[in-house]
């Protein structure tokens, strides 16, 4: 189960306050699985706390860091346009000027 009660794929505090710590599964399921987890949260396992599996996380934020640089590169495409047609402009004002 994974509460999404957190911010970025690599969660780093439970959402009753307490860190995360990284674990290992000794399950037969998941054996050497490493996961996230808060120390109530493994105590008291009935109760909602954070659970993430490490490599699930992983993914998840290269997913997320993929889809910010896609952000990125189309804002610099967009000041390159906006810059390339300013310039264009000011080229112009200054050609106007010397007539």
């Amino acid at each position: 189960m994974t509460n999404t009660k957190y911010h970025g794929a690599i969660p780093s505090r439970c959402w009753c306050g307490k860190k995360i710590v990284t674990y290992v599964s000794k399950t037969e399921e998941n054996p050497y699985r490493r996961f996230f987890r808060c120390e109530i949260g493994l105590q008291r396992k009935k109760e909602n706390h954070l659970f993430k599996w490490v490599d699930e996380a992983l993914l998840d934020e290269i997913e997320r860091m993929s889809e910010h640089q896609a952000r990125v590169a189309e804002e610099i495409e967009d000041l390159r346009i906006s810059m390339k047609k300013t310039v264009q402009e000011e080229v112009m004002n200054h050609k106007h000027s010397l007539m």
